[in-house]
């Protein structure tokens, strides 16, 4: 089971695949079924779907240099 959350490295979240199990810490988790990253210029949206038909969103600002 991987806890997921928007302090967890976007790295780690890259490396999330279908059937792996996924907690977010408030009350979703499960499996894996679908996986959507959707980029605008402020940040990066993780949306994981699971087998269970929940969702679970991730939102992580996107570092400026």
């Amino acid at each position: 089971m991987i806890n997921v959350n928007k302090n967890l490295p976007t790295s780690t979240l890259l490396e999330i695949k279908v059937t792996d199990q996924i907690d977010n810490g408030e009350g979703k988790s499960g499996e894996v079924s679908v996986i959507n990253i959707q980029e605008t210029d402020e940040y990066l949206m993780f949306l994981f779907g699971l087998s269970n038909g929940s969702e679970i969103e991730i939102r992580k600002l996107k570092q400026i240099c």
